[in-house]
């Protein structure tokens, strides 16, 4: 074999290695690891329950990933088109976990009739040394857009809201 041929040979190997090798570290999990945590809110009233699931990374640019959440509106007057809604991570419009300090600020529309929205917006602290635990208020405002010419239902409940980060 000629050295033109070797040196082709050589040069396809080490393309298949630099190819292979991180693709193998990172399937044995021994890519970078980044700093992650659990994210666990809920509310528990007369006017609604609500559970919320997210992981998130700590640091400067943090984000939430694998958000979910459930509400349901368990209050007598809720319109029966919000007695349960689940949520994604598109429903989080905004998020601040600072410090001692974790707000979460979610909306969403039905598409389907009647047609409305919910914005539930979450204002919790840390009280605790390791900023585990946070505790705070909440604010869920409800609108149904009246069904066949009849009124618009528009509602705000008020509460307790608590959350832990792990």
């Amino acid at each position: 074999m000629g050295f033109a041929a070797r040196t082709l040979r050589a040069r396809r190997r080490c393309g298949v290695v630099r190819f292979m090798l991180p693709l193998a570290l990172s399937v044995a999990g021994l890519s970078p690891a980044g700093a992650t945590g659990s994210l666990n809110c809920s509310i528990d009233d007369k006017a609604i329950a609500f559970e919320a699931q997210a992981v998130f990374s700590h640091g400067l640019a943090s984000d939430f990933s694998n958000f979910r959440a459930e509400l349901n509106a368990t209050a007598k007057d809720a319109p029966p088109a919000f007695a349960k809604v689940e949520m994604d991570g598109a429903a989080l419009a905004h998020h601040w976990f600072h410090g001692n300090e974790l707000r979460l600020h979610l909306y969403q529309e039905r598409t389907e009739a009647p047609f409305g929205s919910l914005e539930l917006v979450l204002r919790t602290r840390s009280r605790d040394a390791d900023e585990t635990a946070f505790a705070g208020r909440y604010e869920l405002r409800l609108f149904v857009a009246g069904v066949d010419g009849g009124k618009d239902f528009e509602r705000t409940y008020k509460g307790r809201a608590t959350c832990s980060a792990g």
